[in-house]
């Protein structure tokens, strides 16, 4: 592999690593929590995070600095909607109905040599998400958070589509990832209503469509040439190739493409094990008033020397994108590539 790739690689692995130590300690606490052998299903909105924090902590600049970060409505977003929704509660109220949420931050000040910052999976339900931080003053605890609010989020994030994956499992078109095993040696994850629209040498065209929404997912894969197919303007001019060849509009010579006008956001990430890029923004159609946001990763598979784009999308006219679009991501989060027989392998 390109020595610049494998930098990259060895890069990604690094930040990953440091990602699992933020926390001082990790894990499944239903395993350490022998009063609770039974857990309960987690409830709560998609993206909501529950924040248990005094009233007076949550009126400071500590409570500022949290709203700010959750609240927060990302660049790629073309809609002003915010990452997350935020409830807040104090420590009093937390009891047996709230503590079954999905996504819980929980902030308070404790006699502490040091802030103290943990990360508890699956506390009191599952799949749950609980970050407790704990210093002796606000200046310590807003740091805290201020610190690592990053892998905070992404560790929401996470548990969002682990909730979602999870529940898809149970909806499977279990053909359509069979036919996709079949054809590109990997599958994903598709609920069902979705169907093959169009299926070519190299690329595929899913779909599932009600009244008001329609997801879509691309799969597609050319021979790997160089690291040059991992810059942002390349992935963007190839999905333009691909959707002018295969995806028209709704009148006569149209097709989608990537928006001219709204700017694109990328960003290096493993996936899977694999280098990739990650490509966010909006899709438009040529001569048509249509448009709506999608997601890419794009990386290669060494093995068969080809590069692999997975792309998400979704139209949903005067709709909210946010929980659409996790729904989306967390179809492409369910690649994986098929087993190969163990047989196989000795031969």
């Amino acid at each position: 592999m390109n020595k610049l790739i494998l930098k990259r690689i060895q890069s990604l692995f690094i930040a990953s690593i440091f990602l699992s130590l933020f926390i001082s300690s990790c894990g499944d606490e239903s395993n350490n929590n022998s009063s609770q052998s039974i857990l309960f299903t987690s409830g709560g909105r998609t993206s909501e995070v529950l924040v248990v924090i005094s009233d007076n902590l949550w009126k400071s600049a500590l409570g500022d600095s949290i709203r700010a970060s959750l609240l927060n409505v990302p660049d790629w977003s073309a809609r002003l909607e915010p990452e997350y929704i935020v409830s807040q509660i104090p420590y009093k109220t937390f009891g047996s109905t709230y503590q079954k949420q999905r996504n819980i931050l929980f902030i308070k000040k404790e006699d502490l040599s040091k802030p103290k910052v943990e990360l508890k999976n699956n506390r009191y339900a599952k799949p749950q998400t609980v970050i407790v931080i704990k210093a002796n003053d606000m200046e310590s605890l807003t740091n805290s958070f201020v610190k690592f609010k990053d892998q905070i989020k992404s560790a929401f994030h996470k548990n969002e589509l682990k909730r979602i994956n999870n529940a898809y499992k149970g909806l499977e078109e279990k053909k359509l990832g069979d036919q996709l095993n079949k054809k590109f040696g990997f599958s994903i994850v598709l609920p069902k209503g979705f169907y093959m629209a169009m299926n070519r040498a190299d690329f595929v065209w899913l779909r599932r469509q009600t009244k008001d929404i329609e997801e879509g997912i691309f799969i597609y894969t050319i021979p790997y040439s160089d690291t040059a197919s991992f810059n942002m303007s390349n992935i963007i001019k190839l999905r333009n190739s691909i959707t002018k060849q295969f995806i028209p509009g709704p009148i006569d010579n149209s097709y989608m493409k990537v928006s001219d006008i709204f700017p694109p956001y990328s960003k290096q990430l493993d996936f899977k094990g694999h280098y990739a890029v990650q490509l966010r923004s909006l899709w438009d159609v040529k001569g048509y008033p249509m448009g709506g946001p999608f997601l890419s990763y794009t990386f290669v598979d060494n093995f068969a020397s080809r590069l692999i784009t997975i792309d998400g999308y979704i139209k949903a006219p005067k709709k909210e994108k946010r929980d659409l679009m996790l729904h989306v991501e967390a179809i492409l989060e369910s690649f994986e590539y098929a087993e190969i027989p163990s047989d196989t392998l000795k031969k």
